[in-house]
């Protein structure tokens, strides 16, 4: 493999995981420097543990059968099997400026294989720092991030840790040693966090350049989704700038809803989902709370997926097959693409069939 690959390869899979299925990696506040203004967590222990998230990869999976064998070709290039191996991902920032972000990757690695890789990057040089060596590289191969200098070190051998500079890895370093303090100990960031959370996501300071309208009116914010005993669920909290800020929350939320009541307003199964949804304004704040059982999401997530796939069986059949099967709508499928699909002649995958109330043309 090029020596260019590794940083291409690794960054750009926890990049991708952090903003997209062993020990459990709830967040750990104790990591994150108590100076932070946000964080977010991606626990996927925890999306491994949801059946939504489970039963969604798997028919990802059938409907892409070339998702497996790149998740292979990952496995191989980052030095661990994000199906498996990949814990959790936390990233945090002393500022609004995403750039300037501290990305904690919980992960069982083959810390042998990145050692020997990185030291063959570009640009690559190392630092000691009490007990533990700093990796320093320019990232090469992924758009994004062309020419711009990486640094990253074990704290162990399976927390890794990654910034953009020598002292931001450093300082969070010391955090995880104990030799700084963390925002478990208090700090805007500090709570409890709620059990079977996938994404953790809180501020104590709303970005100034946001392109979200709601979040420009926003002082501060707090987000936790997920799936446990059986329920999903959405928790938001969102502190406004005035009460009227707060008010347009609302309105946006409920507003949301009516859009819903009006498309499927006679669909039951997307009823039921939707009256779990709340929606309380006290004054400056705002918070929202959705509660749902997991088995009722994925029908509901089932039923729109067998409508996309129809479309996109249609949408191949009109351009001659070509985008994937024009018998069954995959894609990379190698029989579909030696013309022996098994459903060919069979009027498609038999995903046509009426699975419930819900119309061909929605979602």
């Amino acid at each position: 493999m090029a020596s260019s690959q590794f940083p291409s390869a690794w960054l750009g899979l926890v990049v991708a995981v952090a903003t997209g299925v062993a020990s459990a990696a709830p967040v750990d506040l104790d990591a994150v420097a108590k100076g932070a203004v946000w964080m977010m967590h991606l626990d996927m222990d925890a999306v491994r543990d949801s059946s939504v998230m489970r039963q969604a990869y798997e028919r990802a999976a059938r409907m892409h059968p070339h998702l497996e064998k790149m998740m292979q070709m990952a496995a191989g290039m980052a030095g661990m099997d994000p199906r498996k191996d990949l814990h959790g991902i936390t990233a945090y920032g002393l500022d609004t400026d995403k750039h300037n972000a501290v990305v904690i990757v919980r992960a069982k690695a083959n810390r042998e294989f990145l050692e020997k890789m990185v030291q063959k990057a570009p640009d690559h040089a190392s630092v000691e720092h009490g007990r533990h060596t700093l990796h320093r590289w320019t990232h090469k191969g992924w758009k994004r991030s062309q020419g711009q200098p990486v640094v990253g070190a074990f704290f162990r051998d399976d927390v890794m840790v990654f910034a953009r500079t020598e002292a931001q890895v450093k300082a969070a370093l010391d955090v995880l040693d104990g030799d700084a303090a963390g925002t478990g100990t208090g700090g805007p960031l500090a709570g409890r966090v709620r059990p079977g959370s996938i994404l953790v996501a809180r501020a104590a300071e709303v970005d100034p350049d946001t392109k979200c309208p709601v979040l420009k009116q926003g002082r501060s914010f707090r987000v936790a989704m997920g799936e446990h005993e059986g329920q999903s669920f959405y928790r938001a909290r969102l502190d406004m700038k005035s009460d009227n800020a707060a008010d347009e929350v609302q309105n946006v939320v409920q507003g949301f809803a009516s859009m819903v009541r009006l498309r499927w307003g006679d669909e039951a199964a997307a009823m039921k989902l939707l009256s779990g949804l709340e929606v309380d304004t006290r004054g400056e704040t705002c918070m929202i709370s959705w509660d749902a059982p997991a088995e009722g999401v994925w029908d509901v997530v089932e039923k729109a997926a067998d409508a996309w796939e129809k479309r996109q069986r249609q949408w191949n059949r009109m351009r001659g097959g070509r985008g994937g099967c024009e018998h069954c709508g995959r894609d990379g499928c190698d029989g579909c693409a030696e013309g022996r699909c098994p459903l060919q002649g069979k009027g498609g995958s038999g995903q046509d069939k009426d699975r419930g109330a819900l119309r061909d043309d929605e979602f």
